[in-house]
């Protein structure tokens, strides 16, 4: 099963920044190790993996700015 990693609760911003990647495509992953790191207009949250599973694609990089809508990574369980 292939689930899309996105935002969970965005509050008011409309995009965010990547600040660090933690994982790479094909990394294995546990439910709730950290993905990556994204900075809002008021704080950096972690994103962290809703299940465990095998990075299945990473398709943001540090550096980006992406709508908190866009999926930042696929974990393939």
């Amino acid at each position: 099963m292939r689930v899309e990693v996105t935002i969970e609760e965005p509050g008011d911003t409309e995009e965010v920044e990547v600040i660090e990647v933690h994982v790479a495509v094909g990394a294995a992953v546990g439910e709730g190790d950290v993905l990556l790191e994204v900075a809002t207009d008021k704080a950096n949250m972690d994103i962290v993996a809703p299940a465990g599973g095998t990075v299945a694609e990473l398709p943001v990089a540090e550096g980006d700015v992406v709508p908190v809508a866009a999926v930042l990574a696929v974990v393939e369980t």
